[in-house]
């Protein structure tokens, strides 16, 4: 059986579509960086700088280089420093690891039969930092991430890809857990059993997995 996690608002309790439930990664940006964080956040996460989107969107998508958008974009919203630097503070922000997710995997990966993956949207820095910095490599088999693949997690594509690469067959169905609801709907078009995680309950009740904790 194969199972699949999420990053952002899964496995890492930070960043979530529902403003509600976001942890604050930025709240102090400015008074340690001195970035204007408005106009930063409009800049790099929401302004249409290319065909798919904002530069984040192309970073994502492993059509930019993270480093290289920063760079043009950050002495825009008042930062002086080095983007090493800047990349460094981003990424320790955006680590808070959910503890009782990762309990579960623990449990979870104690079944031979279980091959456990992470499916997530990230660019190429960031996926280095969560695979081998926050060790999720020790628990998980494989990281399949958009910038990889070529195509954003919003794409059915992503998923297509991924089942083409470990050559999932029609009847196997990989259990998903994901925060976005249009994500779990076009996982479940390419035959995934997903499902829309708000809590370890959605994990722990799993009718293909609750007898495992």
């Amino acid at each position: 059986m194969k199972i699949f996690f999420d990053v952002d608002g899964v496995l890492v309790d930070g960043w979530h579509v529902n403003p509600e439930l976001r942890k604050p990664r930025n709240a102090s940006i400015e008074a340690d960086l001195g970035v204007n964080l408005s106009e930063f956040e409009h800049k790099f996460f929401i302004e249409k700088s290319n065909p798919l989107g904002s530069a984040m969107d192309a970073c994502v998508a492993g059509q930019r280089d993270l480093k290289d958008a920063l760079a043009e974009v950050l002495p825009q919203v008042g930062y002086q420093g080095h983007v090493e630097d800047f990349v460094h503070y981003w990424f320790e922000k955006d680590s808070n690891v959910s503890i009782e997710v990762l309990e579960l995997v623990k449990t979870l990966s104690l079944t031979t039969d279980i091959e456990l993956f992470i499916a997530t949207g990230q660019e190429h820095f960031r996926a280095a930092y969560i695979w081998n910095k926050l060790r999720f490599s020790e628990l998980f088999k494989q990281m399949f991430f958009s910038a990889d693949i070529g195509y954003l997690k919003s794409d059915i594509r992503f998923f297509t890809t991924i089942n083409s690469r470990l050559g999932v067959s029609e009847t196997e169905r990989p259990i998903f857990f994901d925060y976005r609801e249009d994500v779990v709907m076009l996982a479940h078009q390419a035959g995934w059993d997903a499902v829309v995680f708000h809590t370890i309950e959605d994990i722990r009740s799993h009718p293909r997995l609750n007898e495992l904790f």
